[in-house]
């Protein structure tokens, strides 16, 4: 029996590519990243980023390689926002990026660390500076979450690890879920009825869970207010 297998992935020379030492202000590590390759061929890491109090915020960083001279941003590109989503109030951690080419903006997938432990929490955004916040779409505790670019028979998919369960109940295992929708959802154009539907997990509805319109919010970097975006073509 032959227990040699090729190698799918070597690790880069440069490891680690990115540290604390990098950062532009003071911080306890950087790990975690989500990853994208933007129109331009830039590859833009938003990284899980820990603080001097051990809560986590998400800052960016570009290379036009993947793999050096990353430039990173002066400040936190996104943090939590404990008044206005109190499922953050421990930090916002392990970002996952899907770019949507339904509505031309990227789905950040992450987990809001609570009170109640890890949830599920999405935001949407066009350029990495300015975000939709949508809050808790899978409810505590959930975590390691993506998002699918397209619907499968008119909804969207996500891929989720619950971390327990009832007593009575099958142990908990990676499960997919589905947000019904509209054509227009989730977009601005989303009507009442649209923002009333909750993600479901399969067999049951996931308690506590929300429709991405029902708590949207617009940020710009630091969770401040910004003007709203303009609505994208729904398709």
């Amino acid at each position: 029996m032959n227990n040699q297998h090729p190698e799918l992935f070597r690790r880069n020379k440069l490891n680690p590519i990115l540290s604390a030492q990098d950062w532009p202000y003071p911080i306890n590590s950087v790990f975690n990243a989500g990853a994208t390759r933007l129109a331009d061929g830039t590859t833009l890491l938003l990284c899980r980023v820990e603080d001097r109090r051990g809560h986590s915020h998400f800052t960016v960083a570009r290379s036009d390689n993947g793999m050096d001279n990353w430039r990173i941003e002066s400040r936190p590109t996104l943090q939590a926002n404990p008044e206005n989503f109190p499922e953050e109030v421990w930090g916002i951690e392990d970002p996952r990026i899907t770019y949507l080419p339904e509505l031309s903006k990227y789905a950040v997938i992450y987990t809001a660390f609570s009170r109640d432990g890890p949830g599920v929490s999405l935001a949407l955004t066009e350029d990495f500076h300015s975000f939709e916040r949508y809050g808790v779409i899978m409810s505590p505790e959930d975590k390691d979450a993506a998002l699918l670019p397209r619907r499968i028979g008119g909804q969207w998919v996500l891929i989720h690890r619950p971390v327990s369960a009832p007593r009575d109940a099958a142990p908990a295992r990676v499960r997919a879920s589905c947000a019904a929708a509209s054509p227009a959802a989730p977009s601005r154009r989303a009507g009442r009825r649209d923002r009333d539907r909750s993600w479901t997990r399969p067999g049951a509805r996931a308690a506590g869970s929300r429709g991405w319109q029902a708590r949207k919010k617009s940020v710009r970097r630091s969770a401040r207010p910004a003007p709203p975006l303009p609505a994208g073509d729904s398709r």
